[in-house]
């Protein structure tokens, strides 16, 4: 798979999330990444050389830096509303997504955004070497409490990543690197900076890991 091909995956690595609201389960479905986007609908390309900018979902107040230019994406999924940052890179891409939670909030789960997260990425897997998984999955909260849950990615075939979902209440926010294994030193560092630059609406940080 070329690195476009993987980048236009990524892109939608977290575009399958379920919500609690009220006690009832609400899962979302999944949207696939377009088979041959639109070069506008694809975020900026960045390289080694590129210029850290701040991208703010003004929804919701989210602010990250990403190593270029991110324009953002739109997207309704069964009334769920969603908008991606992500950037290309050299070793794949980078970015964030924010989701809205239907009905004023809730409780998000996780582990069951995770997994389905997967589920929506591999469903075009052609070979279990080309199949995501997760492993090293920790969870934990921020500084002012709110559930978060990490987790490392990789296939078979040599590609790698991390992911990082905050529950909100009223979003969900999810921070993803994937890349290359041979420039893994590279896409670390992207995703340790990224994850430190990354601004909450109540003032607060996650830590990076």
């Amino acid at each position: 798979m070329t690195r476009l091909a993987r980048f236009q995956r990524v892109a939608l690595l977290a575009a399958s999330t379920t919500v609690i609201t009220g006690g009832v389960l609400l899962p979302t479905s999944a949207f696939a990444a377009p088979s041959t986007p639109p070069a506008a609908a694809s975020a900026a390309v960045g390289d080694a050389a590129a210029h850290w900018t701040q991208a703010t979902d003004d929804p919701s107040g989210v602010m990250a830096e990403l190593p270029g230019h991110a324009q953002m994406q739109k997207y309704t999924v069964n009334g769920y509303q969603g908008r991606a940052y992500q950037v290309e890179t050299d070793y794949g891409a980078i970015g964030f997504v924010v989701y809205d939670a239907p009905h004023g909030g809730g409780q998000w789960d996780l582990k069951g955004s995770l997994k389905n997260a997967l589920a929506n990425y591999n469903k075009s897997s052609r070979s279990a070497d080309d199949r995501l998984t997760s492993h090293d999955v920790r969870v934990s909260a921020t500084d002012s409490g709110q559930p978060v849950l990490d987790a490392d990615l990789s296939t078979g075939d040599g590609t790698a990543g991390h992911t990082r979902f905050v529950d909100l209440g009223d979003h969900l926010v999810q921070i993803e690197v994937l890349g290359t294994k041979d420039a893994q030193k590279t896409m670390d560092a992207d995703y340790r900076q990224s994850l430190s630059s990354l601004q909450l609406p109540s003032g607060t940080t996650t830590r990076s890991s």
